[in-house]
């Protein structure tokens, strides 16, 4: 997948993307337990993103209103263990034919079942075991 800085989102897809956010922020919100990371922790995190992105421990691919989802999952041990989540969704770019990913939501959790509840589609990419 290509790095890009510079690419248009379509006005379809921000506000498709801006509807996407709103529901899995409400999931989130919902979901997160009292005794994991507050929303105001999260930027904390940032800095991990592009390392869970190009080398998760998984990744999941589905379909939602005809636009594909992906979500990349990479545990971290930096003094406490936990998870990072980015989930987007990609776009084919006409001009070069490259895949696009454009993150939708970015969390971090201490709870693997709360990281499920986001695990949506199939497997496609995942570490091999010894």
């Amino acid at each position: 997948m290509e790095k890009r800085d510079d690419y248009l989102i379509p006005e379809e897809i921000a506000e498709w993307i801006g509807l996407k956010k709103s529901e899995y922020l409400s999931k989130l919100i919902v979901q997160v337990a009292p005794d994991d990371f507050g929303f105001e922790k999260y930027h904390e995190f940032s800095d991990l993103v592009s390392g869970t992105i190009e080398s998760p421990d998984k990744v999941f691919e589905g379909t939602e209103d005809n636009q594909k989802i992906r979500t990349y999952i990479r545990s971290y041990n930096q003094g406490q263990n936990f998870h990072q989540v980015v989930l987007g969704t990609v776009v084919v770019d006409k001009d070069s034919s490259s895949e696009i990913f454009i993150p939708i939501l970015v969390f971090v959790s201490k709870k693997d079942e709360l990281v499920r509840s986001f695990c949506v589609g199939k497997v496609v990419s995942q570490p091999t075991l010894n």
